[in-house]
């Protein structure tokens, strides 16, 4: 029987509820405190039909990652398309805020997995599969600073590799510091500052005389 488009916004809906529960959830209690029925009753549905829309705890969990990429993954997968095109410093600082505002949304949550290692487990390895992981948007950023670096926008013996790793865990590392430091520098800063020391081991020799 085909579902009429008013039973598909009410499933939608169920969905989105269920999600935005689990990471309210989660922020507050932890992984190893909720349960799957702390997260219906939390989304005002029956248990049973948390599982009409994910298969188990590591199918939704998963769901609440992707939700919390926000504009991140578009960013990173768009990167290709910004070779060449505004200033290498502009597309940066693009990738680090939406980096940073995805750590900040999900950084409690994933902390939290580590104390049940075997759903750590099934949620990297679907993540993997979906490639969706850490890795996939640190190669994405690398290819693009290997591209910039064909065009000389990069010097020609920087290591766009670790400078991708170096920039996305700068981003997490901020996050972090968001959610433990009552005294953290705001965040816009921390992007400014983060591209900037980057940019400087980055750029031509030819820009940096240029700037001196």
């Amino acid at each position: 029987m085909t579902r009429s488009p008013a039973g598909s916004e009410v499933t939608a809906g169920m969905r989105e509820r269920l999600i935005a529960a689990t990471t309210r959830l989660m922020c507050e209690r932890g992984l190893a405190h909720t349960s799957t029925r702390d997260i219906a009753r939390a989304a005002g549905v029956a248990e049973g039909a948390l599982y009409h829309h994910f298969a188990d705890k590591a199918d939704l969990l998963l769901a609440v990652i992707q939700a919390g990429m926000g504009e991140f993954k578009q960013v990173v997968d768009s990167l290709a398309l910004q070779v060449g095109r505004r200033s290498l410093r502009a597309n940066l600082e693009q990738v680090a805020r939406a980096a940073l505002e995805f750590h900040l949304r999900v950084a409690p949550m994933v902390c939290s997995l580590y104390s049940d290692r075997t759903l750590l487990l099934s949620v990297r390895q679907t993540l993997e599969r979906q490639k969706l992981g850490p890795g996939e948007s640190g190669a994405a950023l690398a290819a693009y600073l290997q591209a910039e670096q064909r065009l000389g926008r990069v010097a020609p013996g920087a290591n766009t590799r670790v400078a991708a790793e170096l920039l996305l865990a700068g981003c997490f590392q901020a996050a972090m510091r968001e959610h433990f430091s009552c005294h953290a520098a705001p965040l816009k800063h921390s992007v400014r500052d983060m591209v900037g020391a980057l940019i400087d081991g980055l750029a031509p020799a030819t820009l940096v005389e240029a700037h001196a």
